[in-house]
């Protein structure tokens, strides 16, 4: 037990040791000794804590701050990312499912070249669509729309043309995941 804790501290951080020298407590797990510091703040951090950056070791905080200082979008840029992809996906896919229809033996290779252009492409259109704002959870609703997309588009092919139901084939598989992994890339930064 350390001088602070009896004290009724909410952050103990340090204390004098046996040998004279400072002994440091992580400021977010007073239990925890530590040697390392955030090279921005100076908070003593544990190795659960620290975060390792180009230029030191650095507190959760301090990172969080620093990466809102790039995401400058607004809440409803979401849901336009949201919007866009869900449009796109409902458009594009029979148009998909017929190209890859149409050559069944070359539908893997079909899928494998242009699959993650497409992703990269919606990703491309989404950045647009926002203004060229980056934000936190938009790579989260783009991917929720492109779900919501397909399912709507499935549903509607049901509804009103049974007999045009969605074709989804082992290429067509292939292309949604390139397509979807290329667009969560894309839209990271």
């Amino acid at each position: 037990m350390n001088a602070f804790q009896g004290q009724g501290s909410a952050q103990p951080t340090e204390t004098t040791g046996g040998d004279g020298g400072v002994v440091l407590y992580c400021a977010n797990h007073p239990e925890t000794e530590t040697y390392l510091r955030c090279n921005k703040c100076g908070k003593p951090i544990c190795l659960k804590c620290a975060v390792l950056t180009e230029v030191g070791y650095r507190c959760k905080e301090c990172i969080r701050e620093q990466q809102n200082v790039f995401y400058n979008a607004m809440t409803y840029d979401n849901w336009i990312a949201f919007g866009v992809a869900a449009g796109i996906t409902m458009v594009a896919w029979p148009i998909v499912s017929l190209l890859l229809g149409m050559f069944p033996f070359f539908g893997f290779i079909i899928a494998a070249l242009i699959g993650s252009g497409a992703g990269a492409s919606l990703g491309q259109i989404i950045r647009k669509s926002v203004g060229k704002r980056r934000g936190r959870y938009i790579r989260h609703f783009t991917m929720a729309g492109i779900f919501t997309g397909f399912l709507l588009l499935v549903a509607i092919t049901l509804i009103w043309f049974p007999a045009t139901a969605v074709a989804v084939s082992l290429p067509g598989l292939l292309f949604a995941v390139l397509a979807m992994i290329a667009a969560w890339q894309f839209l990271r930064w």
